[in-house]
């Protein structure tokens, strides 16, 4: 999902920078994490830093990788999720090449920010309308979360590029269905890496989650019940 340069025309790269500098000013304004959240950040951008450089083959003969988005936005909240976010993607970006510069502000506006704020939504959404008590519900609203985060990243990427006439060959009808189809596959590893991190913090460590401002607007925190139906 990393676009090198050079595929990217002007009139993609130019507002996907200004849509993500906005979105960077406002994040740092808004960010606030609490003594628990901030080693945890840390711990998890790195995490995610790594992850991103296993690619797993998928249909097509190509290969895609885990985003992280959708773990780090519901644990530390969209903000510090999408700041985590940048701070990976820029650093693959100028110390492995794995991405490009010109094409930095789409690249953080798809993994960074899609990414992240779509799966935070949808969470909170889904709680309010539904009011997440049992664990399975949680779970499934997770997964669904994650999935949901990864697909619309990835097809954000593939209209970025389709549109992009005159520096990328394939329009939107070869890149969408190819990028739907392969990030449909890793969307689902997405989901369940995400379901078993966020329920490994919620066994381990919940005082984490419950300072989270996704997870911690879950009634079972609200009422300290963390385990069980």
């Amino acid at each position: 999902m990393h676009i090198p340069d050079g595929y990217l025309s002007l009139a993609i790269t130019v507002p996907a920078f200004i849509i993500t500098i906005v979105v960077w000013a406002i994040s740092f304004k808004k960010i606030k994490l609490s003594d628990q959240q901030v080693p945890m950040m840390g711990l998890l951008t790195a995490l995610f830093f790594a992850a991103m450089f296993v690619n797993y083959p998928v249909i097509g003969g190509t290969t895609a990788h885990l985003l992280g988005g959708a773990a780090i936005g519901l644990i530390l909240g969209p903000f510090a999720g999408s700041i985590s976010l940048t701070i990976i993607i820029v650093l693959q970006a100028f110390l492995f090449g794995d991405g490009g510069i010109t094409t930095l502000g789409a690249n953080v506006l798809n993994m960074g920010i899609i990414g992240v704020f779509v799966p935070c939504a949808i969470f909170l959404v889904t709680n309010k309308v539904f009011k997440i008590k049992a664990i399975s519900s949680l779970y499934a609203t997770i997964f669904i979360s994650a999935f949901v985060g990864d697909l619309l990243a990835a097809l954000s990427a593939g209209t970025e590029l389709g549109l992009s006439t005159g520096t990328f060959h394939y329009g939107l009808g070869v890149v969408l269905p190819a990028m739907a189809l392969n990030h449909s596959i890793i969307g689902v590893a997405e989901g369940i890496v995400t379901v078993i991190l966020i329920g490994t913090l919620l066994k381990l460590r919940p005082d984490v989650l419950e300072k989270s401002p996704i997870l911690g607007k879950l009634s079972m925190f609200k009422n300290k019940k963390v385990n069980g139906e």
